[in-house]
Formats: structure tokens, sequence, C-alpha cells
């Protein structure tokens, strides 16, 4: 089996659950998409709302959750359009590898 460890760059971050403000972005990427970076320059308050935690818990503020993305898309690409392990994943399925022997593993950096 083969193991892809993303790191910050790549692991794409959805929203799961949020603010009055964020329940238009639900399972889209906050992090790592174009969508993600929309948000950014035309949201910017309710973006930062729901990416930042909790000082105290260090874990999400109440009322939102954010998760890292799951499965080879979770990296593969880095908004959209550059490629970051891409080529590596298209590299092992073309010597025979598939979803059930390489795994990738996407994670929220954040925490």
């Amino acid at each position: 089996n083969f193991f892809v460890n993303a790191g910050y760059i790549t692991s794409g971050l959805e929203l799961w659950s949020g603010e009055p403000c964020g329940r238009k972005y639900f399972r889209q990427r906050l992090w790592g998409s174009l969508s993600g970076a929309h948000t950014f320059f035309t949201d910017l308050d309710c973006y930062l709302k729901h990416l930042e935690l909790d000082p105290i818990t260090g874990s999400d503020p109440p009322n939102i959750r954010v998760r890292a993305s799951q499965g080879f898309e979770a990296a593969d690409y880095f908004m959209s359009a550059y490629w970051v392990w891409a080529k590596l994943i298209e590299n092992f399925a073309d010597v025979g590898y598939d979803a059930s022997t390489m795994t990738l593993m996407s994670y929220d950096w954040r925490l």
C-alpha cells in the first residue's frame, strides 16, 4: 500500500456547519480551492470567522465545524489549477495502484 500525507497547503478544508453567513458554503472548501479564494475576497469576515479556532479550547468555535476534505480530491490540486499530488497519483495508477492500494490522508492543519 502507498500513503500520501498531504501538507497544510494541499489539505482542503470544508465547512460542515457554521454561522448564518456561512450556511451557503456548506461542504464547500474554504481552503485550497477557487471557491475558497472567492469567499476570502468577497466575504472576508465570514471566511475568517469560520477558519479561526477557539483561543481557549483550540477547537472549532461553537456552532462551527470545519473538517479536512476526504479522498484524492482533498489534495490532488490546489486552487483547481496547480497540481500538487495529482501527477504522483496518476503515475502510481499507471503502475497498478488504485483506491484500494493507495490512500491520501488529509488533515485539518489548523489543529
